[in-house]
């Protein structure tokens, strides 16, 4: 499930003694922005999402800092892309129309940069996460297949960047269970894009769609 970072969402507020005060209506990437920016933090995006999603249940959280995408790109052995957009302001080998395994910041620079690159929307970068991490992914997967210990590496590699309510033991288990399934497509409820009275883009997602995307991830159609 793909949520826009502008997706508009109950997110959890603090008082200013910082304990939770109730909910207001904002952008569900700021849900992270209030707490300590580890465990407490991804508690009030998790419970965000929660909201969104009708109250569903979100079993476990794992958060990832910027500066583990490198990494990651790395461990995968570098991601193979295509530049439909010109980065060559943050790096002068990925001008557009460039074929390229990315390594090390580039990885960062691909999936991160925004203002300065195409249209400059966040939906425009959405998009190329979203190809990025298809192709990651399958090179995870060869990797976990051919040796059973890449889980376990690869955390370890990780670790200083990761914030996660799930054990070593139980993250390195579902990774090492997640090779064998079939991915299916991402899904990204339709909706309506707008400027806020802040000057910030809002993303207002389709009650309809939404709901079709809940059923459709967390239950079973009974025949």
């Amino acid at each position: 499930l793909k949520i826009d970072r502008d997706t508009m969402a109950e997110v959890t507020v603090l008082g200013m003694l910082g304990n939770p005060v109730g909910t207001t209506q904002m952008q569900i990437s700021l849900a992270h922005g209030f707490g300590d920016g580890k465990e407490e933090s991804c508690g009030y995006a998790r419970d965000a999402v929660s909201r969104l999603l009708q109250g569903e249940n979100i079993d476990f959280y794992l958060a990832m800092s910027l500066d583990g995408i490198s990494v990651l790109n790395d461990l995968a052995g570098g991601v193979t892309v295509t530049l439909e957009d010109d980065f060559s302001a943050a790096d002068p080998a990925m001008t557009k129309g460039t074929t390229l395994t990315l390594q090390g910041d580039q990885a960062e620079t691909y999936v991160r940069t925004r203002r300065s690159i195409g249209v400059g929307t966040n939906e425009a970068r959405m998009v190329r996460q979203e190809a990025y991490i298809k192709q990651l992914s399958v090179q995870l997967d060869e990797k976990l297949q051919k040796d059973q210990n890449f889980a376990v590496d690869a955390y370890d590699a990780l670790q200083p960047y990761l914030t996660t309510s799930m054990a070593k033991g139980q993250l390195v288990n579902e990774a090492w269970a997640a090779k064998d399934y079939t991915r299916l497509d991402t899904i990204k409820p339709d909706g309506t894009y707008q400027v806020g009275e802040d000057g910030f883009m809002e993303f207002y997602p389709d009650a309809d769609a939404l709901q079709q995307a809940v059923l459709q991830l967390f239950y079973e159609k009974v025949e």
